[in-house]
């Protein structure tokens, strides 16, 4: 476990579940450099042959390792992820967000039977069995992406290495989602960060071309398809209007997100964006200067 120059009572809350725990772990300090770099750090540590990741605000169901190994046997995959159901305040029901805000929120439900990774659909380090001689020939995460997207860039290098990932449905997890991540406010800061990742990626994938193509695919989207969705959302108005509005929104945000981070991502040197900087985690928690 990697303590990454945490400011809050995480010390004194790993050192009282070191002492507590039936099951013997390492508390490793990070150096504050983003959670790329503190998986690095834990990786690097690491001994066994699979690396297993996971986060703090989820709770897996029984068997979701041992079914994330077996699938792994079976197919020879390098990564095999799982799936991830959001879970709700009591009483708020499911049905009154749409699709989109769900996949902003972090949902990966695929279907009930195994599947192979393949069309842009790929695991998140959220719930995801590594092979780690597979992680450290890549070179692990890319630390630079401290706005998100570290995963989608090493699952794409692992993809065009020629490695399998794999979907496994039965491991599954408990995305624990809390009234606060429901507001608009952060359902856009969550869009946009996702857009100027994706720019990200996709300029690392094929520099200048991919992002701008990208933008002008999301453009025509958002002409074609996203604003007049939301018109019509606003003209029928209804008990569904809230749920079709957020919908489109998320989709819109998303694409503001990615043509403002363009000129930081297409031209690093001249551009260093306060926008980029906003969507780093820890930024906009207060635990760095923006």
């Amino acid at each position: 476990m990697v303590d990454d120059l945490s400011t809050d009572e995480t010390p004194a809350v790993l050192a009282e579940f070191q002492h507590s725990s039936q099951v013997p772990f390492t508390v490793l300090q990070g150096a504050g450099q983003g959670v790329a770099a503190a998986r690095n750090l834990g990786s690097e540590r690491a001994a066994g042959t699979w690396l297993a990741s996971f986060d703090d605000d989820q709770i897996a169901l029984p068997g979701w390792l041992h079914n994330l190994r077996e699938l792994a046997d079976a197919t020879g995959a390098a990564c095999v992820g799982g799936a991830l159901a959001l879970q709700f305040p009591d009483g708020f029901a499911i049905d009154s967000i749409g699709p989109r805000t769900r996949g902003v929120l972090g949902e990966h439900l695929h279907g009930d039977a195994p599947i192979r990774y393949a069309n842009g659909l790929l695991p998140a380090t959220n719930n995801v069995l590594i092979r780690r001689d597979v992680f450290t020939a890549l070179g692990g995460y890319d630390t630079s992406f401290v706005e998100g997207a570290e995963d989608t860039d090493f699952f794409k290098r692992v993809a065009a290495a020629g490695h399998q990932l794999w979907f496994q449905p039965a491991s599954k997890a408990l995305h624990i989602t809390p009234a606060s991540r429901l507001q608009r406010g952060n359902l856009r800061w969550t869009s946009l960060r996702l857009g100027a990742s994706d720019a990200r990626v996709a300029q690392r994938e094929l520099p200048f071309f991919a992002p701008l193509k990208l933008a002008a695919v999301r453009l025509i989207v958002a002409v074609v398809r996203d604003l007049p969705q939301l018109l019509l959302a606003k003209f029928r108005g209804g008990p569904s209007a809230p749920r079709a509005i957020t919908d489109v929104l998320c989709s819109l945000w998303y694409t503001q997100g990615l043509l403002r981070s363009l000129p930081s991502v297409l031209f690093p040197g001249l551009f260093q964006s306060r926008f980029m900087r906003s969507l780093d985690f820890r930024t906009r928690n207060g635990e760095r200067s923006g």
